[in-house]
């Protein structure tokens, strides 16, 4: 199988119609409202830190990759659009992950 990018099933690699495509593999791929779809994000947001504020006196090296790890998840959110609703209750479950991971392990 080869495998796919944006820069090899459109006409110009950074045109409309290659943004549009992405666009609209993002939204196939996260846009969904199922449970699978819901589990994988707070889990994503859980593991990247979204939500999460570092204290202070971290270190700026723990700070920078914490900053990555947040701009990789971010990215997600340059693509969907979800209502405000729905922003909070990923946040709610992100958070729910994070008490569980610190409580019984991470996954």
């Amino acid at each position: 199988m080869t495998w796919r990018s944006v820069a090899t099933q459109a006409a110009r690699p950074r045109g409309h119609e290659a943004v549009e495509k992405l666009s609209k593999a993002y939204l196939d791929v996260f846009g969904r409202e199922d449970e699978a779809t819901q589990l994988v994000l707070a889990d994503l947001a859980e593991f990247c830190g979204f939500y999460k504020v570092a204290p202070p006196g971290t270190p700026a090296e723990t700070l920078l990759y914490e900053q990555g790890l947040r701009a990789a998840f971010g990215r997600l959110f340059h693509f969907l659009s979800l209502p405000p609703e729905r922003l909070k209750d990923l946040e709610e479950a992100a958070r729910r992950e994070a008490l569980a991971n610190e409580e019984e392990g991470i996954i």
